[in-house]
């Protein structure tokens, strides 16, 4: 009987190296794959109108989903807050016409292109004097220094009761026969851009857009406001589902449907078509 155990412990001893670990090259490779690429930003990528700029990852991220509203009592009580917005705009764009011949268009930077939005140009008619103060005026919106500012755009910019981080749906229109004309001789680096006056929108100013929901957001610094009477934008479907609020150049705010004809849509656009268009 005792002969039994050494022969047992010889037994154990024999069978360990099989339990030790297989070599290193027959494990599976425990390499934890590369990260994915962010996606690019609307206009970053070559998606949009504008040409396309390359990645910058010190830009905020843009919303992604689309809507951004998916149900109804956020729906309304956005749309009511937005459309209040619109109206206080509608206001600082009939004062910034007032005071200079016409609505501000953008501000020039020092290479003599449009460098910052309409949206930075309003700010002072917006109670945003400190803001507006800040910007590197003869600098493009992506300079440095004028980017740092992205963060802090007004919530009127945004959708009612929500924050895109420095993105916005609401986009004017740039071109000829718009409210946003480019002049053929631009003003000095830092100056404003003047665009048309109400007077003078032989459409009426009851029924040509100023400002509406686009569906992809832009930085609100930027200046990504290009019309074309054969290709108008897409307006509506970004932040609801079903339409789109808008401010029109006599300062009424409303809600339009998604489903106006793009020809409906080129021609509320358009400041001197004299296409009527019956909105319902």
């Amino acid at each position: 009987m005792p002969k039994v155990v050494p022969a047992l412990i010889a037994a154990l001893l024999v069978a360990v190296p099989a339990c030790k670990k297989k070599p290193a090259a027959t494990q599976p490779d425990a390499t934890p794959a590369p990260p994915p690429k962010p996606a690019p930003a609307p206009g970053q990528s070559g998606t949009g109108t504008p040409p396309a700029q390359p990645f910058d990852p010190s830009l905020p991220t843009p919303p992604t989903q689309r809507p951004l509203y998916n149900f109804q009592i956020t729906v309304a009580a956005g749309r009511t807050a937005e459309l209040e917005h619109l109206k206080q705009l509608g206001l600082a764009f009939h004062g910034a016409s007032d005071a200079s011949g016409g609505f501000p268009a953008g501000v020039v930077d020092a290479s003599g292109k449009v460098g910052l939005s309409w949206r930075v140009a309003l700010l002072p008619y917006l109670e945003q004097d400190a803001l507006y103060r800040q910007f590197k005026l003869d600098e493009p919106w992506d300079s440095a220094h004028n980017k740092k500012l992205i963060p802090q755009m007004p919530k009127l910019y945004a959708p009612g009761n929500t924050n895109t981080f420095g993105y916005t749906f609401l986009r004017s229109f740039s071109g000829p026969g718009t409210v946003m004309p480019v002049p053929p001789k631009l003003p000095a680096a830092g100056k404003v851009i003047v665009g048309v006056a109400p007077p003078i929108i032989t459409d009426g100013a009851s029924k040509t857009l100023l400002v509406a929901e686009a569906y992809d957001p832009v930085i609100w610094t930027k200046p990504d406001e290009p019309f074309s009477a054969a290709a108008p934008p897409r307006l509506g479907g970004g932040v609801y589902g079903n339409g789109f609020c808008a401010l029109f150049a006599d300062a009424s705010a409303r809600f339009l449907p998604t489903n106006i004809p793009p020809a409906d849509i080129s021609s509320l656009i358009q400041t001197n078509d004299g296409r009527a268009v019956n909105l319902p």
